[in-house]
């Protein structure tokens, strides 16, 4: 990927009201967004903690030990066949959302730690607390017991979705149309804005600073940290997703089945820079060299630069899959369970990646894979009607 390119203000091109002129390289001073934690630009904290793993929704883990001939089955503990969110791996306990629950196993045998009524999204965890959205509530849940440290109520009918992250201090919190910046130690509300459509929750963190948020009503938003806007697009389609930073761009999935870049360069710009044909990635994309989106039209590897088709693998048509990334392979589901050697320069160009394992169950696989620590955990069909999280390494 070519270095890093630097945001330039867009200004008053925006359709924001009071918008602030960026710098070259964003401030840092009185805005508490640091670079760590572990001085890692994508905020990751070593662990499958958020919904695309780190702050910035790369499904990247880095460096790590990572399956690479083959896995075998550690642990399995059944599932509803309606579990479309993948779970999260953080201090040796693994956290499954359902349709009614949070459940919390351990992660060396499967064992219930826990479980939490109600919650039907993806939690973000970050230390010892897990803040969830139940209703128009944001709960923050001691990691251990499950039991309520504080709570924060919003609107009457604003569904507070999965918040996001990038330092240790603020949370910014989805609620209805409306983006909340929120202690994470008290729950205390700093700014609220309100936006154009419902927010998807998990947004992603631009660059350690920015805040990229897409809405059911097809807008993207960048804001500062101090809620000021600094960049606003029209997408075609609703989005599938939340949007996926890179150092480079940002990249979405839509309903219209088209997989959209928007590269964030040394000038102003509210285009959209190019879109490709990927069909539906509702699991989310997975950024590192290459942009890769799996689902309804197997799995692509785009060039993050023009949007140009670098490769493509039939691995069926299922859309609550997505790519996950561990040092130099990508792994994702599908119809089977796939561990692909993405880049091999010694390939012709668009033959496909080199395969190293699969594994087969009795029928779809995804939600997930996540990895943690070495070990792969994915939502899969195990019989005519059964359905497991299993843990494989």
């Amino acid at each position: 990927m070519p270095s890093r390119r630097r945001f330039l203000a867009l200004g008053a091109a925006t359709a924001f009201a009071g918008c602030t002129t960026v710098a070259d390289d964003p401030p840092k001073s009185g805005t508490n967004q640091s670079t760590n934690p572990d001085r890692h630009i994508y905020g990751a904290d070593g662990e499958w903690s958020s919904f695309g793993c780190n702050a910035s929704n790369t499904r990247s883990v880095g460096d790590g030990k990572v399956p690479v001939n083959g896995v075998e089955e550690q642990w399995r503990v059944e599932v509803p066949h309606t579990t479309y969110h993948e779970p999260l791996v953080v201090d040796r306990r693994v956290y499954q959302p359902t349709p009614t629950e949070l459940r919390v196993y351990d992660a060396r045998d499967g064992s219930k730690l826990w479980t939490k009524a109600n919650v039907e999204t993806t939690p973000f965890i970050r230390g010892k607390t897990i803040y969830v959205g139940i209703s128009n509530r944001l709960l923050a849940l001691d990691s251990k017991t499950g039991e309520t440290k504080w709570k924060r109520t919003f609107g009457e009918n604003a569904l507070v979705r999965s918040p996001s992250m990038y330092d240790s201090q603020w949370l910014y919190v989805p609620a209805g149309e409306t983006i909340h910046r929120v202690s994470s130690s008290t729950g205390e509300v700093e700014w609220s804005r309100r936006l154009f459509g419902d927010i998807l929750g998990s947004s992603s963190i631009y660059s350690g600073y920015y805040v990229v948020l897409a809405t059911e009503a097809g807008k993207l938003y960048l804001l500062d940290p101090d809620g000021i806007g600094e960049g606003e697009w029209n997408l075609p389609s609703k989005p599938q997703a939340p949007p996926t930073a890179d150092t480079d761009g940002v990249y979405v999935n839509c309903l219209d089945g088209k997989t959209y870049g928007i590269t964030l360069e040394n000038q102003p710009r509210l285009n959209i820079d190019w879109k490709v044909q990927t069909g539906w990635a509702n699991g989310g994309l997975a950024v590192k060299k290459h942009v890769y989106a799996a689902g309804t039209r197997g799995l692509h590897a785009i060039d993050p630069d023009d949007g140009e088709r670098v490769w493509k693998h039939d691995t069926g048509d299922w859309r609550w899959t997505a790519p996950v990334l561990g040092r130099d392979t990508l792994f994702v589901g599908g119809d089977k369970l796939y561990a692909f050697d993405p880049t091999p320069s010694f390939r012709v160009p668009g033959t496909g990646p080199a395969r190293r394992f699969t594994k087969s169950f009795h029928g779809r696989v995804g939600p997930g894979p996540v990895l943690n620590d070495g070990t792969l955990y994915v939502v899969a069909q195990t019989a005519k009607r059964k359905f497991h999280l299993l843990a494989l390494e």
